[in-house]
This record gives structure tokens, sequence and C-alpha cells, in this order.
């Protein structure tokens, strides 16, 4: 029994990469390493950054390998390759090279360790061609032990190489680093970790579901030794179960703690639909079968942010939500980006608020229940025309035209700048309709005026706004007579006379808008849900 469990494996460790070619997502170090190794171009201290599992210390192997192999090949992709064959090879395959030196900087800081590496590299190597120290996470040698290095690095001897690995290269100092021959090893893009678990699947006869893999490939952030760390977990755990061998996309949830996109994407609609009994039940369920509230909530942001990814960019969709694709379009159609922004607030936020607390079930509830009133709390357009309204006003004039077309610019449809003045012709105020100076606004800002639209809204006073009549005061020179007065008679078809003043104090438009919503009851219901809002930011995206 003994025997067979010192016998195994893991899977991170089996399948680790023994040359360049095998280097997933490096091509970079791996095409300039082979050039320098073959040409003999090799600097005395190389640096290796990136995050974790990435291929940091793996690929400082394969370089001392390779470096010190008396008969290395080239491969069909241009990367050297160790023989596999020569002394050098099998001796650091057998892990007693006499030459190559790992380190662990994280047991060893201090100057004394360094200094035994000073001595160590004054003797010439006793098998391969080269003397090589792997000093891995480099950053926590301590500042006397850098120092002590420093000389050294900038120096070495001849027969000496240097090879350091660090995922926090921002603590190492700018002497030693400038000393070095840098390489930053990228995060693994989705469809590269995916493949390699498929590899390693198809290798070892693990059965698996398409989008168990792609749970893994998502949740391992770029990182192919967490990855397949996973899968090496998951199989195994499925193999111990009696009615599957199938690494399935349930059985990978139930294995890291994440709840079904499936449930996710329920809990979205009931919050957009407004049913706060079914959603703080669906969360007690969650809670019931001992699933973490934190991660949920946390996988709940992360999906509300994909959401709105697609909500502004049309042509993107998440590999791993494609089975979810129809109830998706659902949701963006009938919702806006300004909903989904604040859903990402509420939920981005509530992870830390769930730390905190000292009861995690009833915070993600009252998350819930926030984001339930969020997504009914009414838009600015709403409580303007309700406004009209309480002065005698008709809220009429072209607004819900005009609306229509500005909430597709400030949803993401179409970029403001890039419009025409001819796409908003249609929006030019109506016959025998008294004129708004907001309806002008909004005409402005779905014109692309952004320029004359903040002008209007916090430069100015708007003294006076009549059929055919504008008198505007401000404390400074006006420079925008010219273009407010086409743009006036774009959108009325008529001409205007424009009336300027000078005045020491100026109420803008933004402060008087400003002033009638903080007295509104839409504004208390705002102020309730988001203690902290700016209510100035409301303004400006509505």
């Amino acid at each position: 029994m003994n025997k067979k469990l010192s016998s195994y494996v893991p899977f991170a460790r089996k399948y680790r990469p023994k040359n360049f070619s095998e280097l997933v997502g490096q091509e970079v170090l791996s095409k300039t390493l082979s050039y320098c190794i073959s040409n003999k171009k090799l600097a005395g201290a190389i640096l290796l950054t990136g995050i974790r599992g990435v291929g940091k210390t793996s690929s400082a192997r394969i370089i001392a390998k390779t470096i010190n192999c008396t008969s290395p090949n080239i491969t069909n992709t241009n990367e050297i390759a160790p023989c596999e064959s020569c002394k050098n090879c099998e001796s650091f395959q057998n892990v007693n090279h006499p030459d190559v030196i790992e380190i662990d900087a994280a047991s060893r800081t201090g100057v004394d360790d360094v200094r035994e590496i000073i001595e160590s590299s004054e003797y010439r190597p006793l098998l391969g061609a080269y003397k090589i120290f792997i000093i891995d996470e480099v950053h926590m040698l301590s500042k006397s032990a850098f120092n002590a290095l420093l000389k050294l690095i900038e120096e070495p001897p001849p027969h000496v190489i240097f090879i350091f690995a660090t995922t926090e290269v921002q603590k190492i100092p700018l002497t030693v680093i400038s000393r070095c021959q840098r390489y930053d090893l990228r995060r693994l893009a989705f469809e590269e970790i995916l493949l390699l678990l498929q590899k390693i699947a198809k290798d070892e006869n693990v059965k698996f579901e398409e989008e168990a893999l792609k749970i893994i490939a998502l949740k391992s952030e770029g990182s192919a030794r967490d990855a397949v760390a996973i899968l090496d977990q998951a199989s195994s755990y499925v193999h111990n179960k009696d009615d599957s061998d199938i690494v399935s996309a349930d059985s990978v949830n139930k294995m890291l703690g994440l709840v079904q996109v499936s449930t996710i994407l329920k809990l979205i609609q009931l919050i957009i639909a407004g049913n706060p009994k079914e959603a703080i039940k669906l969360v007690e369920e969650i809670y019931a079968n001992s699933n973490s509230l934190e991660f949920f909530i946390q996988q709940v942001s992360d999906f509300i942010a994909n959401l709105t990814k697609e909500k502004v960019i049309p042509a993107f969709h998440n590999p791993l939500y494609k089975n979810y694709q129809t109830e998706i379009t659902d949701i963006l159609i009938g919702t806006s980006v300004s909903r989904l922004s604040i859903l990402w607030q509420i939920f981005n936020n509530g992870t830390e608020e769930i730390k905190s607390s000292h009861n995690e079930l009833i915070t993600a509830e009252m998350l819930v229940i926030k984001a339930i009133y969020s997504c009914n709390i009414p838009k600015m357009e709403d409580i303007m025309d309700a406004q009209d309204t309480v002065m005698g006003r008709s809220p009429q004039g072209g607004r819900s035209t005009i609306q229509e077309k500005n909430n597709k610019v400030l949803d993401g449809h179409v970029a403001p700048q890039a419009r025409r003045h001819d796409d908003v012709a249609g929006h030019s105020l109506a016959l025998n309709t008294t004129p708004d100076i907001y309806d002008f606004l909004k005409f402005c800002h779905a014109a692309g005026e952004m320029g004359l639209y903040y002008f209007l809204l916090n430069e100015i006073e708007v003294k006076n706004f009549a059929s055919g009549l504008m008198e505007i005061a401000s404390n400074e020179k006006i420079t925008q007579e010219k273009l407010l007065k086409e743009m006036l008679h774009k959108w009325t078809g008529a001409d205007w006379k424009l009336v300027a003043s000078k005045q020491e104090e100026v109420v803008s438009l933004k402060q008087k808008l400003l002033e009638k919503v903080k007295v509104s009851e839409d504004f208390a219901i705002i102020k309730n849900n988001f203690p902290n809002a700016d209510i100035s930011d409301i303004i400006l995206k509505s």
C-alpha cells in the first residue's frame, strides 16, 4: 500500500515541461533563449517573472539543463532541446547534477546564505560547462543579501550563470534588475489552458465534460499549474464515486465550492424581475447546500461583469456561458449598462461585506434586496417628467423620442463622438411645442456635441429659454455663441436670438437640476439604498 502511494506522481509534476517545445504560452522566452544558447550568447544573470504556475521554475530548469547538455537538438520549431541521453542530462534528471544548485530564497534569505553562493561560484564546474545557480522566489532575499550579491551578478565568472525566479519583481532592487536579462512570462490564455487540460485528460484516460474543463481553465486564472492540479483533484474525486467516473461540471463545481451557472442566471433573472421572495429563497437554498456565499457572490459579480461586457461589445461571448446564450440575450435586451454597472458594484463590494460580516446569510440576503431595489430606482428622465407635471408643464415636447435615442448613446450602442448631426434630425422640436432646455441638452448630447453639452450644463446660467430667444449669463467670456445658434436652428428649424451677459455668480443648469432632485421622493429612495451615492453621477449618466 505504501509503495503504491509513494510511486504516485501528481499531474503537475508528471506533466512539467522538460524542454522549450513543451513550455506552453511562453514563445518569446523559448525563441530568444534558444537562439542565445545555440549561439553562446548567454547573459550572466537571467530574471524570470510572472504569476504563479506559468512556468518560471520549469523554465529555469530547462535553461540549466539545455545549457549544460553536450549534444542539444534543434526541433522543427527552431527551438533548442536537450538530448536527454548525455551524462549532464541523465544527472539532471536524477536530480544530482553537481553544477546545478537550486536555492529557495524564501527559506534562505540572509547575507550568510549569499556568501556561500559567492564562495561556491569561485570553483569551476565539475561536469557541465557552467555552474548554474537557480534562486527561486528571489524577492525574499534581504536588502543586505541583495547588496552582497550585486557585485557578483554584475561581473560573474565566465563559468557561472544565475537564474532568478519571482512572482513579485517590484520587490527586487532596480540595481539588481538592471544587471539581469529579464523575461516576463505571460499569463496563459483560456484557450491554451483548455487545450493543455484536454491533452492531459486524454493521456490519463480521464473522461470529462467539456464544460467541466472550461470551468477549471477559467478558475485557474491563467496558471497552468493550478489548472493541472485541479484536474488531478477532480479525477480523484470522481473515481471515488460509485455512480460515475466522468469529470462533470457539477462535480467540479462541488469540489471547488462553486454554484452552477444556471443558478447564478436564475438569481439575476429574479433580481431584474423584482422578485425578492424567490431570490431570497434561492440564496437560502445555496447556503443550505453548504456552498460558500462569499464565493457565490463573487461568482455573481463576475457574471454581471460578463453581461456588461457583452452589452457594450455585442461580438464578445464568454465560452463558459455558451450554453446559456439565449437567456443572456434576454437579460441584455431587458436592462441597460447603467443598471448592470450598479448591480456589479453591489455584488463586487458585497464580497468584502460578507468577509467582515458576522452572518454571511443575512448579508447575502440584504445584498440581493439592495440589488432588486436598485433595479427599481427610477431613471432621472422619469424624475424630470414628474417634476414637469408638478410644475404644470407637459412632459411631452419630443422628450420620449430624444430619450430613446439618448439612452442608446448612454448604453454604449453608439459612441457620442461618432454621431453625425443628420442622425438626430428627426429629433427636432415638434411644432407648437414649448421648448425645454433639458430636451435641448439631450439633443446636443445625441448629436455628439459634448463640448457644448457640458458648457450648457456647467458653465452658464440660463436666464430665459423661450421660442426663438435664449438669454444666458456667465462669469467668463462666452465662446460658443456660433455653435449654440447652429444647434438651436438644427433643433427647431428656426433662427434664435441669443442674448449673453456677464454675471459674477451663476447658477448652472446642473445646480438647478440637483436642487430639484434632492427634494424629490425618488432621491430619498436612492439615498436609502446607496448612502454614499453621488447624485451628480446619476444625472450625467441618465
